[in-house]
C-alpha cells in the first residue's frame, strides 16, 4: 500500500517533535479548588474525571476526555467544576527541529473527546501516571517516551480537524531561513517588523524572502504578522490588560490603530469584545 505524501509530512514532522518530560503528575481537585500555574516551556492537561476551567492568559472550559496542549505554557489558573482528576506534564524541546516546529504552533491546542478520537491514549496517560509515581529504573525514560506520542496524537488531531495547517508545520523542513523570520514573530509579535527586517532574520533579500514566505508558508509576512497579533491582543484582553496596554505590548502605534485593526479582525471594538463573552480559544473537534 502507497502512504499519500501528506500523511508522509506530517510523520516528517511529527518524528522531529522529541521532547523530554521534566515533571509529571496527577492530581484530584474538589469542586471549586483552584490550582495555579505558572512560567513559559511546553506543558498539557488532560481531564481523566471531572471538568475543569482555565482562566487567566489561557482560558479554555475542558471536560472529561479533554487535552489541553500549550506549546509555550502561560500563568493561568485550573478551577475545577465538582471533583476532578488532572493528569499535567512540563516539556521541553529535545531539538533544534523541534523548536522551530513548535514556534509555528498555536499557543493553544484544545482536543475535546481526546479519547473518543483516541481511545488508547487515556492506557498510555493512566501509564505515564504509574511510572511517575513508581521507584522503577527507566521511569522517566518511558514517561517521555509515552508523552511524545500523546503529544502527536493531539497535534494530528489538529491537523485532521482542518483547524492546523500542516504546510504551516512544514516549513522548518522546507525552508529553515523562513523558519527562522517564524520564530522571531511568535517570539517577539510586538517588534515593529517589516519585510526588511524579517528578510534580515532570515537572510535573505526583501524580494527573494517575501516570495518564499508567502509559498512557503500560504500568506504574506504582513497578514501573518497581524493574525498572530490578534492571537496575542485576544488573549492579552481576557486576562483584563487594558486595550492602551495591549496596543503598546503588540507594537501599535496607538489605541486607535490597534481599536481598529482589532475590529477589522475580530469584528468588534476590543472592550466590546472582551465582555461579549466571545472566547478566544477554539477548540477543535
Amino acid at each position: 500500500m502507497t502512504v499519500p505524501q501528506t500523511v508522509d509530512d506530517l510523520s516528517d514532522v511529527l518524528e522531529r517533535l522529541r521532547w523530554s518530560v521534566g515533571a509529571y503528575q496527577k492530581e484530584t481537585l474538589a469542586g471549586g479548588e483552584r490550582r495555579a500555574v505558572r512560567g513559559g516551556g511546553m506543558r498539557f492537561h488532560f481531564v481523566a474525571r471531572g471538568a475543569v476551567d482555565v482562566r487567566g492568559t489561557t482560558r479554555a472550559e475542558l471536560n472529561t476526555g479533554d487535552f489541553l496542549l500549550l506549546p509555550r505554557g502561560g500563568d493561568y489558573s485550573l478551577v475545577a467544576r465538582g471533583e476532578a482528576v488532572v493528569h499535567t506534564g512540563d516539556m521541553d524541546a529535545a531539538s533544534p527541529t523541534a523548536d522551530q516546529v513548535v514556534a509555528v504552533l498555536p499557543d493553544v491546542l484544545v482536543a475535546c473527546c481526546f479519547t473518543a478520537r483516541e481511545p488508547l491514549v487515556v492506557a498510555l496517560i493512566e501509564a505515564m501516571a504509574d511510572e511517575a509515581c513508581g521507584d522503577r529504573p527507566g521511569a522517566r525514560s518511558v514517561v517521555t517516551q509515552l508523552a511524545n506520542v500523546v503529544a502527536a496524537a493531539a497535534i494530528r488531531n489538529w491537523v485532521e480537524s482542518g483547524c492546523g495547517s500542516l504546510p504551516l508545520l512544514t516549513v522548518p523542513l522546507r525552508d529553515s531561513d523562513v523558519a527562522r523570520a517564524l520564530e522571531a514573530i511568535h517570539d517577539a509579535p510586538g517588534s515593529p517588523w517589516t519585510v526588511e527586517t524579517l528578510a534580515r532574520v532570515a537572510l535573505a533579500s526583501r524580494s527573494a524572502f517575501a516570495k518564499r514566505f508567502r509559498e512557503t508558508v500560504g500568506d504574506s509576512p504582513a497578514r501573518y504578522l497581524a493574525r498572530i497579533r490578534m492571537e496575542h491582543a485576544k488573549r492579552l484582553l481576557a486576562d483584563q490588560v487594558t486595550v492602551a496596554e495591549v496596543a503598546v505590548r503588540l507594537g501599535y502605534g496607538s489605541e486607535a490603530a490597534f481599536s481598529r485593526a482589532f475590529r477589522r479582525h475580530a469584528g468588534l471594538p476590543p472592550t466590546r469584545w472582551r465582555h461579549s463573552g466571545e472566547d478566544p480559544i477554539r477548540p477543535f473537534g
